[in-house]
């Protein structure tokens, strides 16, 4: 796989943003987490806006950017901010955890303790009848 380097002069542009901390490697953007939690809001707040768009409404010139990098980008971040939550992101010094839906783990455990006993029951009535 080719890999995307940019120019000085594009690099030159992309750090003139506020919301882009550094560009290594000539290749990866470093983004500010004000930023990626911006996107996941406005993400949320305006479903009609495009990727693209969210990141051209921050002042970043997607011109420069691959067409598709937005769009992964918003879909990384908020996948991780559903899993994770806003620890995720900040503070960024700290750790994180997977957030705990207690209501969806207490549902599966009620549905799987419903079924098991579904289960033993006809197979209790199923040993009853062939005694």
């Amino acid at each position: 796989m080719k890999v995307r380097l940019y120019t000085d002069e594009e690099m030159k542009i992309l750090k003139q943003n506020i919301f882009i901390r550094d560009i290594k490697y000539q290749r990866e953007i470093v983004y500010d987490p004000i930023f990626k939690l911006w996107t996941i809001m406005m993400r949320l707040d305006c479903p009609e806006l495009s990727a693209r768009e969210i990141f051209e409404r921050a002042g970043i010139d997607s011109t420069i950017l691959h067409k598709n990098l937005p769009q992964r980008r918003i879909k990384e971040w908020y996948d991780n901010y559903y899993r994770f939550g806003l620890a995720y992101f900040l503070p960024e010094q700290s750790h994180y955890f997977t957030i705990r839906k207690k209501k969806k783990i207490s549902n599966t455990i009620d549905d799987f303790k419903s079924q098991l006993l579904n289960c033993v029951l006809q197979r209790l009535k199923y040993h009853e009848e062939n005694m």
